[in-house]
């Protein structure tokens, strides 16, 4: 197994911890961390492997070995926002000053990775499904399709709150992220 770091992580890491109110940061690392836990646990429910752990400006990649089953990759898919909703229906067990904001930091980990993204769990599970029931070649259109689409209206979402709040541009740095991450993968 191996671990490293992007280069901008640092720069992403220095905002979190520095430029945050700690219960921020605190909500973010434990969302994160127990997401991408839920992923490695599930994957060596079905003996796979953790090849890499790589810390990124947005968070944590971790790389598992190729599953055996679109069944397996569904359920592997799925346990990073599964952990998410158990950690907001055991949020109110935290003391109350960081609970409400592990509540909605969780939310949003486990709303935008259920979208239908090619990169994102919601991308993976929707891939799974439909190349067991049609086969790959369609369920790869079909990724093609929802993923623009989903970008296209997460990127017109961002526009209008970083607009209408004249001071949140998370979402838009987010999605600007997406696009040339697909774009690079493309090349």
């Amino acid at each position: 197994m191996s671990f490293s770091v992007h280069p901008f992580a640092a720069a992403g890491l220095f905002l979190l911890f520095f430029a945050s109110p700690s219960e921020y940061a605190f909500a973010v690392c434990s969302s994160v961390l127990l997401h991408e836990l839920g992923h490695a646990s599930a994957a060596l429910l079905f003996h796979g492997k953790i090849k890499s752990i790589r810390l990124t400006p947005t968070g944590i990649g971790i790389t598992l070995s190729p599953a055996a089953s679109y069944r397996e990759e569904f359920t592997v898919a799925a346990a990073g926002p599964l952990m998410n909703l158990l950690y907001i229906a055991l949020s109110p067990l935290l003391p109350a000053a960081p609970c409400e904001t592990v509540r909605s930091i969780s939310a949003i980990l486990m709303s935008v990775n259920l979208l239908p993204i090619s990169t994102l769990d919601g991308g993976r599970m929707l891939r799974a499904l439909i190349s067991h029931t049609l086969g790959e070649n369609i369920a790869e259109k079909a990724l093609s399709v929802t993923t623009v689409c989903a970008l296209s209206l997460l990127w017109i979402l961002s526009l209008y709150i970083f607009f209408y709040s004249s001071a949140n541009f998370t979402l838009l740095l987010f999605c600007a992220y997406l696009f040339s991450y697909l774009f690079i993968k493309k090349l």
